[in-house]
């Protein structure tokens, strides 16, 4: 965002920003205004990102040139007079690839990664030209149709012609696109558009407070909400407490921690939203850290144990149960590398034992994985009863969400149980199916913590009605409600 003339001059990562967080939009227009410092911020996996992101799209555009594809470059970092004028030459001449196009219309600019001449009629001629952004994001998200969106439309205001379809090029993928279909996510791409627009002409109204987002994690703006939170008292700082619940204690008049923490019980109002108890709990949560607070120190109480919940929910110990972790980096070579396996185990004599196998290539993970399943099914055929433990709470971050089923089904689709239905796998000495197979342990396991085909077939890496077909007796019928809260908990963090 940029002042120019007493106008602002918006971006996509304007447009995505507020999507993300309308406070954000108000901090940002207070720096184009002058009335604002930027504040300084460097992360280094940002840093790592955008230099990954950068040699993706230099590796695409060398992929083109392969294909024997002329490459025309659009010199510069801004959206200047110039750049713009290059890149509206190079159209109208029918370059084949244009990399870095530089478009203003009105108050919005933009550099589009890569355009592709087609063969599609446009003011231009008898071509035109579609958008193609590369992505290190596996999944595209809604801020990156938002951008294809927004590149699209400054395309048309020099061809005369929408783009029907525009790309995303993701890592891995051995550069084949993804394909998006402007016209389904034109209606979505307007509304958030004049969303911004409208935060921009109400700016000097009430102000938006900076609630807690998923953004705030990779936001240059992070200390400054975090401190206003904190001088607030806020209620997101309530450990474990939501959103829902956050709006329905405002509605009862409890703005603060300390509100809640000298809220009655039981309570005195019944939730629109939520059961009694949950409330009941972040209420007693909220006392004891108010009262750490006060006492500056780090108070913890015990909980009574109830069958069925936390640790007494875990199964009967094994002598044979293996406790294994992997740790992994998304960063290290091309699409990543679990470097570490780790496993503790009681050995013959009841001792206990451990194993770290260490991975510094594609290979060494290979034999390191294909060393793990081996001693896990040497070992059911002594233990049968075994249980295999992963510490793997869910780790929210701004660049990947990775858990142990997500890296789990990475490496069984690089090199697990051979599957003859998929073509999956690379151990072909196992069945996919079969006792005491690591990948019938995986799959009946989460089958019975959750409930949900599509959770188990997920992390195997089949699909849901082959694991309701082979596992569904281990589908306990009272896991229904678990399932559907458990799969909204994974969408949310999705």
């Amino acid at each position: 965002m940029q002042l120019r003339n007493d106008s602002l001059l918006l971006s996509a990562s304007d447009l995505v920003g507020h999507l993300n967080c309308r406070h954000l939009t108000g901090l940002d227009i207070e720096v184009a205004r002058g009335t604002l410092p930027k504040p300084g911020f460097w992360d280094p996996l940002l840093q790592i990102l955008w230099e990954r992101g950068a040699r993706h799209e230099q590796g695409y555009v060398e992929h083109l040139k392969a294909q024997g594809f002329d490459v025309t470059v659009i010199d510069g970092v801004g959206v200047d007079d110039d750049a713009v004028a290059q890149t509206r030459t190079a159209m109208i001449e029918g370059h084949p690839i244009i990399v870095q196009g530089a478009f203003r219309l009105n108050a919005w600019v933009g550099r589009t990664d890569i355009l592709r001449r087609i063969d599609t009629p446009s003011d231009l001629g008898a071509w035109s030209y579609e958008v193609i952004d590369t992505k290190l994001a596996r999944e595209t998200k809604g801020g990156t149709v938002l951008q294809l969106c927004l590149y699209a439309e400054l395309v048309d205001s020099v061809q005369g012609l929408t783009p029907a379809y525009s790309y995303v090029v993701a890592p891995w993928s051995d550069y084949e696109p993804q394909i998006f279909r402007m016209d389904d996510f034109a209606a979505y791409y307007r509304r958030v558009r004049s969303g911004l627009a409208r935060a921009i002409e109400e700016h000097d109204g009430p102000a938006i407070y900076p609630d807690p987002k998923t953004h705030c994690d990779i936001c240059r703006w992070q200390d400054r909400c975090d401190q206003r939170r904190r001088a607030d008292d806020h209620l997101s700082l309530v450990a474990g407490i939501s959103k829902v619940q956050i709006d329905e204690l405002k509605r009862q008049g409890i703005e603060t921690a300390a509100n809640l923490a000298a809220m009655p019980l039981p309570l005195a109002w019944k939730p629109t939203r939520g059961a009694a108890y949950s409330y009941e709990r972040i209420r007693e949560q909220a006392r004891i850290q108010v009262e750490g607070r006060a006492a500056a120190a780090m108070l913890h109480e015990l909980l009574p144990v109830m069958p069925g919940f936390g640790l007494a929910s875990l199964p009967t110990p094994s002598s044979g149960d293996i406790f294994f972790d992997l740790e992994g980096d998304p960063f290290a070579g091309e699409g990543g590398l679990e470097y570490l396996f780790g496993y503790s185990f009681a050995a013959t004599d009841g001792t206990a034992s451990y194993t770290c196998d260490w991975a510094f290539s594609r290979e060494d993970e290979k034999a390191n994985f294909e060393r793990f399943i081996d001693f896990v099914m040497a070992r059911l055929e002594q233990h049968p009863d075994l249980h295999i433990y992963h510490f793997a709470p869910y780790e929210p971050a701004a660049y990947d969400v990775t858990t142990f089923y997500e890296a789990w089904r990475l490496t069984i689709q690089r090199y697990g149980i051979y599957n003859p239905y998929t073509g999956r796998g690379a151990i072909k000495g196992l069945l996919p199916h079969g006792p005491h197979n690591v990948r019938d342990v995986l799959a009946t396991h989460i089958l019975k913590q959750t409930g949900s085909y599509e959770q188990a077939s997920y992390a195997i890496q089949d699909t849901a009605d082959m694991v309701a077909k082979h596992y569904g007796r281990f589908l306990p019928q009272d896991k229904a409600a678990l399932a559907a809260r458990i799969l909204n908990q994974v969408w949310e963090a999705a």
